[in-house]
This record gives structure tokens, C-alpha cells and sequence, in this order.
């Protein structure tokens, strides 16, 4: 990815152990790149998370959806029940989508949270 790709789009991170160069995330792109969206993987190992999720707050990432290994992980660190599916920038603070249960993230999936009008 070039610099001059990311310029002026809203960054979605999409953290996990193993997403960085997914196809699906190619997949989302093509749809969401007219609304000035650009998904990208982060592969976080254990040992990073905290550090990760720390700088969440001032990272240049507006939305970072969380892959199912790290869904509960996240929950607990913000303080929140269940599961967590996204966080997000809203008027400088950040808001979480939170799920019941641990979520599959495929194409289909990522599609509908990045879609999502909360924070858009």
C-alpha cells in the first residue's frame, strides 16, 4: 500500500493474528472505496495487543474491527460485556459495537460493519 492510497480516506483497521494481505479485505475495498473507506489488516501476536489497543485512541485508524480471537480480549480491556466487534472515533472518544457472542468476521461480515452509519 502507497501513501498516496490512503490520502483523504477514512481508515478501517481490521486487527487480528493473521489478516494483513487477506483477500477479503480486497474484496471490502472495491465496494467501499467510493465512500472514501480503505480497510486494512493489522496483525497484532498476543504480546502487542495491549500496546495496540492502547494507542487506539490516537492512532490515525477511525474504526478498528476486531477479529473473533481478539473480540473478547478487547471487550474486557475497555471494560465492556461480551464481545467486541468494533471501536470507533465519535466525537473524540471512542464507542464500541458490541456483540452477545464471538463473531466470524468474513467478507459478507466486514461489508455490513463497515457500512454501518454510526460512523460513517
Amino acid at each position: 500500500m502507497r501513501p498516496e492510497d490512503i490520502h483523504g480516506k477514512k481508515l478501517i483497521a481490521v486487527a487480528g493474528k493473521d489478516v494483513f494481505g487477506k483477500k477479503f479485505i480486497n474484496i471490502v475495498n472495491k465496494e467501499i472505496a467510493s465512500k472514501n473507506l480503505m480497510t486494512i489488516g493489522i496483525n497484532i501476536n498476543e504480546e502487542d495487543f495491549d500496546f495496540f489497543i492502547s494507542n487506539l485512541p490516537d492512532s490515525k485508524v477511525e474504526v478498528t474491527v476486531f477479529m473473533p480471537e481478539y473480540q473478547k480480549k478487547a471487550a474486557i480491556y475497555f471494560g465492556q460485556e461480551g464481545f467486541l466487534l468494533v471501536s470507533y472515533k465519535k466525537d473524540g472518544k471512542l464507542e464500541f459495537i458490541i456483540s452477545e457472542n464471538e463473531e466470524s468476521i468474513d467478507d459478507a461480515k466486514l461489508f455490513e460493519l463497515v457500512n454501518n452509519t454510526e460512523f460513517l
